[in-house]
């Protein structure tokens, strides 16, 4: 793998030193949740988006063909509900006209269903967190309707992957014993949480495991007792709990040592915020969880962004990371095509490669979303231990070993 460029050069350019020579700036239209549910990823999300784009206009802007343009990132609250991320596209596409739609930020169901709507603008679209791989299916099922479309992140199925490939391998190396082989899900009812059941339960069942539960909850809930009262006389031996909502996550590990069920839990996605931790406290204590996307104690390149991030009072996490590292590979992307122009653009985010403190993109054309792996994208399981995240799983990224 190639050698980790800097980012503040990848994203500006050896021409900094020159007096820029501004032209029009380009406007991108951005639609995520900036209140609801999800609202402090959403707010994240933006702050990242923003602290690039401010890093870029403080040098005058990003080059194109010979020219600075400066960056105007336009903001639309979707608050995690389709309907609302569909208006606020709209908006930004016609009342705004802007150059570009970033959307969603967070929410797959929002990315999903407006995702049709921008198409028919022409207009270049990118999303940010969403991972349900119903998006990739769609861009595989009509490539021409949504060529000019690409995720930032991966599909819901590494997740699926990573906490399967964890589980058996703890397993066959002596580190965790499943007795019976029992599994559980319980998980929020939209794209994001079922996508991530879909894939995770036949990789368990090929495996010889068992379900034993399959609980659905609606966005943002907080009793778990009539759930916990069915799964305890189950008695799983793992728990996988999928919420983008924090307090649904604090709610349940809480409520699972209050109700005494014993089992390893596994989260997806919910305590990669640090305030799931601050509002658990030690009753998350031994849970494994993934993506660990975000390390700055234990990992000198996440560091070295917690301390960018830092110097401008942002508390970086996860949300922020991605956030960062998605708009520097656009900006990066931009600067390549030399153009906004959707299929020009398009084809700069096909040959996309590029390093970040996350890690490297580099894109899967088929389904124009990034790969995964130990030389792209990596996707860790992280066990709390006396308090603290450590990576557990891969080896390749672990931190720690596993309790």
């Amino acid at each position: 793998m190639k050698q980790t460029r800097t980012i503040l050069a990848a994203l500006l350019g050896a021409t900094l030193l020159a007096t820029p020579s501004l032209a029009d700036e380009i406007k991108i239209g951005v639609v995520g949740p900036l209140t609801g549910p999800a609202a402090t990823s959403g707010i994240a999300m933006r702050e990242a988006y923003q602290f690039v784009a401010d890093q870029v206009n403080a040098e005058g802007g990003v080059e194109m063909n010979g020219e600075k343009h400066t960056l105007n990132l336009i903001f639309e609250d979707s608050a995690s509900r389709p309907e609302m991320g569909v208006s606020a596209a709209q908006k930004l596409l016609t009342r705004d006209n802007v150059d570009l739609l970033i959307g969603d930020t967070f929410a797959s169901s929002v990315t999903i269903a407006l995702m049709d709507v921008a198409a028919s603008y022409g207009k270049f679209v990118m999303s940010g967190q969403p991972v349900s791989s119903e998006i990739a299916r769609k861009v595989e099922s009509n490539p021409e309707q949504f060529a000019n479309f690409w995720k930032s992140s991966w599909n819901s199925d590494a997740y699926a992957q990573a906490v399967f490939e964890a589980v058996e391998g703890l397993t066959e190396a002596g580190k965790f014993s499943p007795g019976d082989k029992k599994i559980a899900f319980v998980f929020e009812d939209t794209d994001y949480g079922k996508s991530n059941t879909e894939y995770a339960l036949p990789l368990f069942k090929d495996a010889g495991w068992t379900e034993t539960g399959h609980e659905a909850v609606p966005l943002g809930h907080s009793d778990f007792y009539p759930q916990l009262s069915k799964l305890r006389g189950n008695a799983p031996d793992v728990l996988v709990s999928i919420f983008t909502s924090v307090n649904s996550g604090i709610a349940l590990t809480k409520q699972i040592k209050e109700t005494g069920l014993e089992t390893l839990h596994v989260a997806i996605y919910y305590p990669l915020r640090p305030e799931f931790h601050e509002g658990v406290g030690a009753d998350s204590e031994n849970m494994l969880w993934t993506p660990m996307l975000f390390d700055p104690v234990n990992n000198e390149k996440h560091k070295a962004l917690y301390e960018l991030l830092g110097a401008k009072g942002i508390t970086g996490n996860g949300d922020h990371a991605q956030g960062y590292c998605q708009f520097a590979m656009l900006v990066d992307n931009m600067k390549r095509a030399g153009t906004v122009e959707p299929a020009k653009l398009s084809e700069a985010f096909a040959t996309t490669d590029f390093d970040c403190y996350t890690g490297r993109f580099v894109y899967d054309t088929a389904n124009h979303t990034p790969k995964i792996g130990a030389e792209f994208l990596p996707v860790a399981v992280a066990q709390v231990q006396d308090g603290v995240s450590k990576a557990v799983w891969p080896e390749t990224s672990a931190t720690a070993e596993f309790k």
